[in-house]
């Protein structure tokens, strides 16, 4: 009966660690995970899309979330991208992980770029395409 435990904790586990790590954000579906985000954008055919932002101190990433996202200009062209978020708040933990996933982020990316900056990256070359601060 333990190993029967034993097996379905540890299945468990692995299932949720290969789950699709997406947040809302804005309206819109954003990868957590850069590496799931090229494999999608691989598959679609599509660039990737970086945003980086302080989601939860930062007043220009709030009035980018508030303002430009929900936009249905943004929405349709948000749609030809595979969307990637790098978050960096001050006062919300994040998942285990996440921030050192994010710190490696910025520093292949987004150099001394401020918050918020998006980052269109071509998936093949792994080059940016365009970087847009402010």
């Amino acid at each position: 009966m333990k190993s029967i435990f034993t097996f379905f904790l540890i299945f468990a586990a692995l299932a949720f660690s290969h789950a699709q790590q997406t947040v809302e954000y804005g309206g819109l579906q954003w990868y957590l995970d850069y590496e799931e985000a090229k494999a999608v954008a691989q598959k679609e055919g599509k660039p990737i899309v970086i945003l980086f932002t302080g989601s939860d101190w930062c007043a220009p990433c709030k009035a980018l979330r508030r303002e430009v996202f929900p936009h249905p200009e943004f929405q349709k062209e948000a749609r030809g991208v595979v969307l990637v978020m790098a978050d960096f708040p001050r006062f919300k933990p994040l998942p285990a992980g996440q921030y050192r996933k994010n710190k490696e982020l910025a520093a292949r990316f987004l150099g001394r770029s401020g918050l918020p900056t998006m980052v269109a990256v071509d998936w093949r070359t792994g080059k940016v395409i365009r970087k847009i601060t402010g």
